[in-house]
Parts: structure tokens; C-alpha cells; sequence
């Protein structure tokens, strides 16, 4: 009967008839009381695993999740389909909190998103002290881990909520972890025995290009994209100035771009956004700041105009494309002059010596990458995960497939 419920919830609510890999396994986990870590890849369904769950029974099921806009995306979709989902964190207001708060008590929110400095407040803990709690899931759990690519200090405080709840399950969610990170997690959270799932890295749909950056390194991104009109794609650069500056060109060349970073205003923000999920742009010229939520299916190409500063970060990025399962391309722009701006940034800006030494190994790991000319690039990417590939020559990248050379 439990499972027959389980594909009731996943059809009535989420509209699909079959599980992804490792997603039931890990919903019923849960189910049992035990604590999960699960590494699934972007677009491998990892926010199911504990949305389900939080459907099964009584009391609420509490979300660490690091962004605000992530939080509301979710959220937005969550109350559409029927299920009462709330967020609480440093947006809301004293009228939208307070209401949160009355309908927390009176056992009426099934989902609860919060920010990680949020969960770990005194106000916090306080509030859900007497309430029914059936499952606690930290959401880009690699941001725990100081061996991670993302670290965020106040997730290394989490595991006060497995103090104060030891019998509810937690599970860790993330889509990029080195099995350094992986175990740094586990630690860190105080997970107990956790069950551990590793789903594959590979993301056969996808193609993979090193482009030696040059003069006329424009000109080929303007030629690359005029062939895939009506297509929708994501360039990353480095800086502000040039993601507005990238925009800025292609308009002028006739093709549809906008650009978005933090410097930009909320609603201009949110303009971007919106255009481009909605396919009215087509070409979205971006900082890092377009990141995590940002789930169109239909991206096609995901080109990288700066070299990014870890494989996890190059993995994440262009893993936003090709999420229907259709044919994409991840390009990358590569000149030894980036490497030499990011080791800049790591010596001033990173607190400690641990992490700039962290920050420069996973560099130089993205440096190679880069700078191969033989092997696999798809193979490099596996191994860093720890994921062994030997189905050589992969033909999706363009070392294995020299004629896929954009």
C-alpha cells in the first residue's frame, strides 16, 4: 500500500509515472527514519526526494536551501500543485512571517523552506521546538564543506538541528561533491550511518569543447550563435562589466540578449529571468549570480566566455543545459591569462591558508582540464567525481570527436 501511495503522489502531483534513478530507494529511506546523502546530478529529480516524503505523513518537512530565489521558484510551483509549501527567511515581511509562523502551529504547512542562518537562529529553533517534524533536508549540502567549492560558514552549523531532532531523518542533497566533500558532509551534519547514494556524473547528452581564446574570440561566439537561431543558451563571464558588455555586442549583431549579475536591480533581475524562461530572449549573458533554480529544460548550449575557477563550478554551470535530454554543447574559452586573474583573487580574498590552498589545487585541476590535448574531457570530468569511464573514445567531446569544433 505504501508503495502504491508513493506512485499515486508522484503522478497526481508531480505528473510523472516512474521514478529516476535512485529516487525511491532514497524516499523510502527516508520513510524508514534513516538518515541519506545523495549525490545526483543536475536535472536527476534530487528535490522529489524529500518533496514525496513530506507528502506521506503527518508534520512538517523543513528545507535548508541557500537562496532566496530558489526558495520562492519552488515554493511558487509547490502551491500550484496543490501542496502547502511556505518559506521563511530574510524577505518576508512581519505580516507574511507572522502568518507563517500561526499556520506552523496549527500543523498546516507541509514544506517549510528556510535560509540556513535562519534555521540555526535561537527565534528558530524555538518556534519549531514543539512542533511535529518529519524530515529535515539541507539542499547544495556542498556548501558545508570547506573542502567544497562553494563553502558557506553557516552551514557548518547545522548539525544543532540534528541535535535537537536525533529521531528525525536528515538527508544531504547536493549535485557536485568529491568524495573529500562527500565525507566532510556526513561529518559535519552529524548524519547517523547514512545511507549513500552516488548517482552518475554523466551527462551523455552533452558535448564538451576547449576553445583557445584569441583575438578574434568574438567573432566566433557571434558566428557560433548565428547558427543556432532560436535556440536558448547561457554565456558566462567573469565579471559584470562582462556579461553587460557581451549583452551589449550581441544586441548590436541582431541577436536577442539580456544581461544579468548582482549589480543589476532586483526587477531588472527578475526581467531577465522571466524573458528568458518564458523563451521571449533567447541569450542570457551572465555572472555566476544566474545560478542555482534556473531549470529551463530547453537550453542548448552553455558557453563559458572566462574559465571557471573549479571543475564543480564548470560542472554545474554547463549541466544547465540539456536537461530535456536533448543534444547541447558546453564550450568553453580558455587563455592562461584567466588562471592568473582567479590566482589573484584566491591570495586576496580567501580568509585562511587552508582554503587558499584548496582553491589553488582545485584550479589547477581546472587548468589542466583546459590545457589537455589528449585523453577525454568527459573522462576528466568523471574521474574528478571519482566515477570511472571507459568507453573510449566518448565521441561527445572534442578531443575524442576533433570535428566537433565549434
Amino acid at each position: 500500500m505504501a508503495m502504491d501511495r508513493l506512485y499515486l503522489i508522484l503522478q497526481r502531483y508531480f505528473g510523472h509515472t516512474a521514478f529516476r534513478p535512485y529516487q525511491q530507494e532514497i524516499i523510502r529511506d527516508l520513510l524508514d527514519g534513516r538518515d541519506v546523502l545523495a549525490v545526483l546530478a543536475t536535472g536527476e529529480g534530487k528535490s522529489l526526494c524529500h518533496q514525496i516524503p513530506a507528502l506521506m505523513g503527518d508534520g512538517v518537512t523543513i528545507v535548508v536551501s541557500p537562496l532566496i530565489a530558489l526558495m520562492k521558484d519552488q515554493v511558487d510551483d509547490l502551491q500550484v500543485r496543490g501542496i502547502s509549501a511556505e518559506a521563511l527567511n530574510s524577505s518576508c515581511s512581519y505580516t507574511a512571517t507572522r502568518r507563517i509562523h500561526s499556520e506552523l502551529r496549527e500543523n498546516a504547512v507541509q514544506i517549510l523552506y528556510v535560509s540556513p542562518e535562519k534555521a540555526v537562529s535561537n527565534d528558530f529553533l524555538t518556534l519549531i521546538a514543539p512542533l511535529t517534524v518529519s524530515l529535515i533536508a539541507v539542499d547544495e549540502a556542498h556548501c558545508i564543506s570547506m573542502w567544497g567549492h562553494q563553502f558557506r560558514p553557516e552551514y557548518r552549523t547545522l548539525r544543532i538541528l540534528k541535535g535537537q531532532f536525533p529521531q528525525v531523518p536528515m538527508a544531504a542533497l547536493t549535485a557536485t561533491a568529491t568524495p573529500d566533500v562527500r565525507d566532510d558532509i556526513a561529518r559535519q551534519l552529524n548524519l547517523n550511518n547514512p545511507e549513500v547514494y552516488i548517482g552518475s556524473f554523466n551527462r551523455e547528452n552533452l558535448r564538451y569543447a576547449v576553445i583557445q581564446k584569441e583575438e578574434n574570440t568574438y567573432e566566433r561566439l557571434r558566428g557560433y550563435l548565428q547558427g543556432r537561431r532560436g535556440e536558448a543558451g547561457i554565456i558566462y563571464a567573469a565579471t559584470r562589466d562582462g556579461a553587460e558588455t557581451l549583452a551589449v555586442r550581441l544586441r548590436a549583431d541582431g541577436i536577442s540578449a539580456l544581461p544579468y549579475h548582482a549589480g543589476m536591480t532586483a526587477a531588472a533581475r527578475a526581467r531577465t529571468h522571466d524573458l528568458f524562461m518564458t523563451g521571449r530572449v533567447r541569450v542570457v549573458s551572465a555572472t555566476s549570480a544566474f545560478g542555482m533554480g534556473i531549470d529551463k529544460p530547453d537550453v542548448r548550449f552553455v558557453i563559458h566566455h572566462d574559465m571557471p575557477e573549479t571543475i564543480e563550478t564548470y560542472y554545474q554551470e554547463s549541466g544547465r543545459a540539456g536537461r530535456d535530454g536533448g543534444e547541447s554543447d558546453c564550450i568553453l574559452f580558455y587563455h592562461k591569462d584567466d588562471a592568473k586573474r582567479l590566482r589573484s583573487l584566491i591570495d586576496r580574498d580567501l580568509p585562511s591558508e587552508f582554503r587558499r590552498e584548496v582553491a589553488r589545487t582545485k584550479l589547477q585541476k581546472m587548468v589542466s582540464y583546459c590545457s589537455a590535448t589528449e585523453g577525454c574531457r568527459r573522462q576528466k570530468i568523471l574521474e574528478y567525481f571519482g566515477e570511472r569511464f571507459e568507453k573510449l573514445p566518448c565521441s561527445g567531446c572534442d578531443i575524442c570527436n576533433p570535428s566537433f569544433v565549434p
